[in-house]
Parts: structure tokens; C-alpha cells; sequence
């Protein structure tokens, strides 16, 4: 029961970024880095992959909800900026 709770919450949480807009992907790459797991390292925060990301987004007229798996695989990274975010007060550097 445990585990479908933890799946469940990680699923749903790590989701959300399929439901935001591509504007707001674009805001958060700009922020707290690319949400793609091909954008991870210092190339993550880069204003022109941002930039080609956005234009990937609007050109792409697949459901966002259908993203919902990569956002999942990326979970950790996702949470692991956030960390960094609220601990070190100091933008990460993956």
C-alpha cells in the first residue's frame, strides 16, 4: 500500500509539468533548469536551449499529458534542483 501511495504521489507531483503551458516550461527552464532529460548539466539553464525548447513545445501538437513518463524519469533531478533551491538559496548548477 505503501508503495502505490509513493508511486501515486510521484507520479502526480512529477506530472504537473505536463499540464503547465509551454510559456511556463520556458519560464522554469529559465529558473531552475530544462525539464528534458537530454538538457542536464550546464547546458540545463542555457536561454537558448530554453529558447529551442519553447519553440520545440509550440510546434508540437502532441497532448502535453502524454509527457507525463518523461516527467516522471525526471523526477529526481526535478527535486533535486528544488532542494538545492530552498537549501543553498542559489540557482543549480545541473
Amino acid at each position: 500500500m505503501k508503495k502505490l501511495v509513493v508511486i501515486s504521489a510521484l507520479f502526480v507531483l512529477s506530472a504537473c509539468a505536463s499540464m503547465h503551458s509551454p510559456y511556463d516550461l520556458h519560464d522554469w527552464c529559465l529558473r531552475m533548469g530544462s525539464t528534458r532529460l537530454t538538457s542536464i548539466g550546464s547546458k540545463a539553464q542555457d536561454p537558448a536551449t530554453c529558447g529551442n525548447e519553447l519553440e520545440e513545445d509550440l510546434a508540437d501538437p502532441t497532448p502535453r499529458i502524454l509527457y507525463a513518463p518523461r516527467d516522471v524519469a525526471m523526477s529526481p533531478v526535478i527535486a533535486a534542483r528544488g532542494v538545492w533551491v530552498l537549501l543553498g538559496m542559489t540557482r543549480p548548477p545541473f
